[in-house]
């Protein structure tokens, strides 16, 4: 094997370290709680989604295949959002084609267990979980589906990167983390781009197809998954807050 270099740190986040390496070709790195990506990762590549090829894993490291292309935010800049459109609908039409109907209330209160302690939000635990659909379709899904983990490659092909195993097993729950930047444009937070017309429009093509996941309660739950990697009077906390808030009615 040729000798490795660091070409470049990539955005981490959940504790990892995410590296672009060079041997001899370009690849990324991820070091630290990576099994989950890697068991999603398999399972989707073994469906025929399009996802990073995986080169190794071992010892909590993952080398997977580098997408050269654009983010989702510079993509808007140069094109409409119709093949976007569609690449987002065909995936969620496939997650949805072998589901049954499971019951996430424990799912709630294990995952919100800390809302009591903080008495900053405009609910308790149990007045959101109220208020949160219960029964939902378990189905295919990524884990983490946000506008940042799809890339439009050189080629022009889009891919799904960065999914993870997660208790949120439901293509419901990924349109609803998608809706934090659809709806609260969480992905442009320190971005300058004028491209939210266009992520407003892709929003309600896709709530317009999908309305069960239209519900700002599961938006919110998706806000609180961030919430406890922020830290008390940092700006991305202050933001996560605003946006609770003003949903919650």
């Amino acid at each position: 094997m040729a000798d490795e270099t660091i070409v470049k740190l990539l955005n981490g986040h959940s504790g990892s370290k995410v590296m672009l390496m060079k041997s001899d070709k370009l690849f990324v790195r991820k070091i630290g709680n990576t099994e989950r990506n890697f068991k999603k990762l398999t399972d989707l590549s073994a469906e025929g989604y399009s996802v990073p090829v995986i080169y190794s894993f071992s010892d909590d490291v993952l080398d997977m295949e580098y997408i050269h292309g654009l983010d989702i935010a510079n993509y808007l800049l140069y094109n409409n959002i119709s093949k976007l459109n569609s690449f987002i609908g065909n995936t969620l039409d496939k997650f949805k084609r072998t589901s049954k109907l499971k019951d996430y209330t424990e799912v709630y209160y294990k995952k919100l267990n800390y809302l009591d302690q903080d008495c900053v939000f405009p609910f308790t635990k149990d007045e959101l979980i109220e208020r949160l659909p219960k029964w939902l379709p378990s189905t295919q899904y990524h884990g983490d589906m946000t506008l940042e983990n799809i890339i439009c490659s050189d080629g022009g092909k889009f891919y799904l990167i960065d999914p993870l195993e997660s208790e949120y097993d439901s293509y419901i729950f990924d349109i609803a983390k998608m809706r934090q930047d659809l709806e609260c444009l969480w992905f442009l937070r320190n971005s300058t781009q004028k491209i939210s017309t266009k992520v407003y429009s892709l929003q309600e093509k896709i709530l317009c197809k999908y309305p069960e996941a239209s519900d700002d309660n599961l938006l919110i739950l998706m806000l609180l998954r961030v919430y406890p990697n922020t830290k008390r009077g940092d700006m991305n906390r202050e933001f996560l807050l605003r946006e609770i808030k003003r949903l919650w009615k």
